[in-house]
């Protein structure tokens, strides 16, 4: 509160100095993880490789039961001149999180490359690959879920992913820029 006090006595130089400041640190970007949130989709970006309408589909909690499975869903977009790989993924919700090849059986390692100036789909649709939460450990809900996602080349990131009804789908989106 001191610190308050002591910027409005400074004058409105300083006041405006201090509101710049804070509007720089909120808008700097390409330094570490960021998250948005667009329309129910989460998107996010590490380095230069962007995590793009990021979700879990789920049945009714009803329908579930600790030690199933979920689908979550995502594009990767990768915006340097350099591959970058996303190697790993996981959450404290279920005991893994692994790549699927549509109806195969999951494959442990999740080893994801995408071109420079690629894009890879990772979304909703008939023996696509995908990621799977795999045995979760309670039944889910609308409340978002942390995963966190990794890669040699950008780093970690954790998103706040939402939990999706089965009957919304999400489709197939493409990124935006």
């Amino acid at each position: 509160m001191r610190e308050w006090n002591a910027i409005f006595r400074g004058g409105p130089r300083v006041f405006l100095a201090a509101c710049l400041l804070l509007a720089c640190g909120a808008c700097s970007s390409g330094r570490g993880p960021e998250q948005w949130d667009r329309g129910g989709l989460v998107d996010g970006q590490v380095g230069m490789l962007r995590l793009v309408h990021v979700h879990i589909l789920a049945p009714s909690m009803d329908k579930q039961k600790a030690g199933d499975d979920l689908g979550l869903y995502l594009t990767l977009v990768n915006n340097g001149d350099r591959e970058q790989v996303l190697d790993g993924a996981s959450t404290v919700h279920a005991d893994k999180v692994v790549y699927r090849e549509g109806a195969a059986p999951a494959d442990q390692a999740i080893h994801v490359a995408v071109p420079p100036r690629g894009t890879i789909s990772l979304q909703q649709g008939h023996d696509r690959p995908h990621l799977e939460l795999v045995g979760i450990h309670r039944p889910m809900g609308a409340t978002p879920v942390d995963v966190t996602f990794r890669s040699p080349t950008a780093g970690t990131l954790t998103l706040r992913i939402p939990v999706l009804p089965l009957s919304r789908g999400a489709g197939n989106p493409s990124p935006s820029r």
